[in-house]
């Protein structure tokens, strides 16, 4: 399982995206707080079909929230 924080630091089309993902309490979804330099502050968490889903005003280029699922997934799994 993932720990209650990661440090996130990547690329995305040659635009550099820092920030980090915490775990929060959520008693229905295993839901992470995220928060990047530069872009408003989002949730992330996995529905009970084991899909990932995001806030409904989570407003950052696709292959930004794409990343950060990816860092998330393999995490959960290591």
């Amino acid at each position: 399982m993932l720990s209650n924080y990661l440090n996130l630091q990547f690329d995305v089309n040659g635009k550099p995206v820092r920030g980090f993902c915490m775990r929060i309490q959520d008693d229905f979804h295993e839901t992470y707080a995220v928060v990047l330099d530069g872009y408003h502050s989002f949730c992330v968490w996995i529905d009970n079909s084991s899909t990932w889903k995001s806030s409904k005003y989570t407003n950052v280029e696709p292959g930004v929230l794409d990343r950060i699922i990816n860092h998330l997934s393999i995490h959960k799994l290591a």
